[in-house]
């Protein structure tokens, strides 16, 4: 098996049944996001080896409770504790293993190819009427349908990231074409009551500001968060949605907000 520290914030286990290999492949990132990966996982031993909470390979690999996974893993971490793999914590010992193959586009190339990608828009609202706070996104996608999940991306310096971890609850309101002033205000305007000053706002479940005229509300809490590159990805369970009348939906295309002629 084989952990994967990622340069875009992710660990996942590769190939997680297969018990004669254990190493760590990392690809070339900043020390200081290697150091937090680590620190995720387990402790550094030296310049060429991890220390792994066995815990985290359970979790990563979705097996754990498993009989004959189990097995193969016990089998696994005994083998280590013969050569001494396995220190007095029980942590396990595993080999780094640099990334060679670890490229990636430009920035640059990276956003002119994503701006060719049409999307939905949707204002993504929490807090209260009282003390509402916004963001436009054009990467909300749905996730299941059993159980209702949605999800969506925040950069790491939006306004929007501390009221999104704070009250834990948000609605997703997907824009029609005649919701251009909506989209504006949140684009333009501070957090607070002034980016709610355009549109027909009311409250939702929990006292969420919800958009009485959207062509659909999504009303969800939060129940996953992760950091990915820039970015932390927000999944909701929905808890009510809510279908207004026809329109044409908001599309983001080409670094501008268009209406999708039906």
């Amino acid at each position: 098996m084989r952990l994967h520290m990622t340069n875009s914030g992710a660990i996942t286990l590769i190939a997680p049944s297969h018990f004669k290999q254990f190493e760590i492949l990392v690809d070339e990132q900043p020390s200081a996001s290697l150091d937090r990966a680590i620190a995720r996982v387990g402790q550094r031993a030296d310049d060429e080896h991890i220390w792994v909470n066995p815990q985290v390979i359970r979790f990563l690999s979705g097996k754990a409770g498993d009989a004959d996974w189990e097995a193969g893993f016990d089998a696994m971490v005994g083998f280590a504790r013969k050569f001494n793999w396995v220190n007095e914590a029980g942590l396990i010992r595993a080999h780094i293993v640099r990334n060679e193959r670890a490229d990636s586009s430009s920035v640059e190339d990276f956003k002119a190819a994503m701006r060719m990608l049409a999307a939905g828009v949707s204002a993504i609202t929490t807090g209260d009427v009282a003390n509402p706070s916004g963001m436009v996104v054009s990467s909300l996608t749905a996730i299941s349908a059993e159980p209702p999940l949605v999800g969506f991306f925040v950069h790491r310096d939006s306004s929007m990231l501390e009221p999104l971890k704070t009250h834990a609850k948000f609605v997703a309101n997907i824009l029609g074409h005649t919701h251009e002033g909506v989209a504006t205000n949140f684009l333009k305007k501070p957090q607070g009551c002034s980016r709610f000053a355009e549109g027909q706002w009311g409250s939702g479940l929990d006292g969420l500001p919800i958009l009485a005229d959207a062509l659909a509300n999504v009303e969800c809490h939060v129940i996953h968060t992760t950091t990915l590159g820039t970015h932390e990805m927000f999944v909701g369970k929905i808890r009510r949605t809510t279908t207004g009348a026809s329109g044409s939906p908001m599309v983001n295309f080409n670094a501008g907000m268009r209406a999708l002629v039906q």
